[in-house]
């Protein structure tokens, strides 16, 4: 009788485990990228039958996205738990189907297993479509809502360049970089971000004149021309074609700070006769997702902070050696009581810190430079150059 019982509950337990909607196999992995809101995957499926493997084969290949890899949509803990109630109803196959936008017919491999099969083949999920959906539940945030809350998050996208060489020169002389950042860019407008293009001798003469302000700074082109048109990000991107094969390495960084937020090194298949222009827009695409995710979780970590500013006093000469401190500790004590800070270099004649406000009050840099200047009692500030992200102010006796 003991025997016949054990016998039913492992019976029943084996069935309860292919009668949940969660998924068996967490066998997944990222293949490519297909466009703009599709990845392929490669998925394993575990089953008690073909039909069984197959849905499993979808559910993992979902939760590869939601979860899995190096960039999942459910990247906070605040996610996870917001998920974990609708796990079921999410994963059940007449939902996950809807995001199955292809299925390949060839299976790259299949065993019989103790309990049923398991397959391996590659799946095309609709990401994007994951994604709104989980917006409207609440489960994770729009890049919408972070848009009204922070305000337009500008992202500039440039080439890497040689010590002393413009991006702009770079641009003039090389079609293949003109063509990856075109790529890029397009997938940024796709995902609503606001793209700054680097173009124009206007915007190459703001670059110098910042280059000169911040002398006490590393000469770095890339960065001073971000920081002077005021984007939020900038890409940098640098690649080759050898062997009728294209690479690109994609590389993410927060202006204000130069902190690198992601990089990504894309492939394309080799294509012997080829032309160079869809290589090297196949490298782009196998990059270019995976770099956004985290600039997205940057966009959604800052926003718990507030709007970020690049502040900068330039202390003048009137102020004498005696004078410094005194009024370094008032602008110090200014910045601390009214905003989080950082500091990044404190000299006799430069104080460089990045501050967070509150969108609320300070959802524009003309009005932290107001603000400044009507708390700061000891000493004159005037404006040397106010752009969106970046406040340069002069203090003076």
């Amino acid at each position: 009788m003991n025997k016949l019982l054990s016998v039913f509950i492992a019976v029943v337990m084996a069935g309860s485990v292919w009668a949940s909607n969660l998924p068996v196999s967490h066998e997944a992995s990222f293949k490519e990228a297909y466009n703009a809101s599709e990845v392929t995957i490669k998925a394993t499926g575990r089953g008690a039958d073909d039909k069984a493997t197959d849905i499993d084969l979808k559910r993992a290949a979902v939760w590869f996205i939601l979860e899995g890899g190096t960039d999942p949509v459910l990247n906070t803990p605040e996610s996870k738990t917001a998920f974990a109630p609708i796990a079921e109803s999410f994963y059940d196959i007449n939902n996950i189907s809807k995001y199955v936008t292809w299925e390949a017919q060839k299976v790259d491999a299949q065993m019989k297993t103790a309990d049923g099969l398991k397959r391996t083949k590659a799946i095309r999920i609709n990401k994007g479509a994951i994604q709104a959906d989980l917006s409207a539940k609440g489960v994770i945030k729009a890049v919408s809502d972070l848009r009204d809350a922070l305000g337009n998050p500008t992202i500039m996208v440039i080439p890497e360049c040689k010590t002393g060489e413009s991006p702009i020169k770079v641009f003039d002389t090389n079609n293949l970089a003109r063509h990856a950042a075109g790529v890029i860019e397009s997938r940024l407008t796709a995902k609503q971000y606001d793209v700054i293009v680097p173009r124009g001798q206007d915007q190459l003469a703001q670059m110098t004149e910042m280059q000169g302000q911040l002398a006490e700074q590393d000469a770095d082109p890339a960065y001073q021309l971000a920081l002077t048109l005021g984007s939020d990000v900038y890409i940098v991107f640098s690649g080759m074609i050898e062997n009728s094969k294209a690479s690109v390495v994609v590389k993410a960084y927060e202006t204000t700070t130069a902190r690198l937020l992601g990089t990504e090194t894309g492939y394309s298949k080799a294509r012997p006769g080829a032309n160079m222009e869809p290589l090297v827009e196949e490298a782009v695409s196998d990059a270019i997702d995976r770099v956004l995710q985290r600039i997205t979780n940057y966009w959604t970590e800052d926003l718990k902070k507030g709007i970020q500013y690049k502040v900068i006093f330039k202390i003048d000469n009137t102020i004498g050696k005696a004078g410094v401190q005194d009024v370094q500790d008032e602008i110090g004590g200014v910045l601390d009581d009214n905003f989080k800070t950082k500091e990044n270099i404190i000299t006799d004649k430069t104080m460089d810190y990045n501050i967070w406000a509150k969108p609320s009050e300070f959802d524009k840099s003309s009005k932290i430079e107001r603000f400044i200047r009507r708390e700061v009692k000891g000493s004159k500030i005037s404006k040397l150059n106010v752009n969106k992200k970046l406040i340069i102010l002069k203090v003076e006796k």
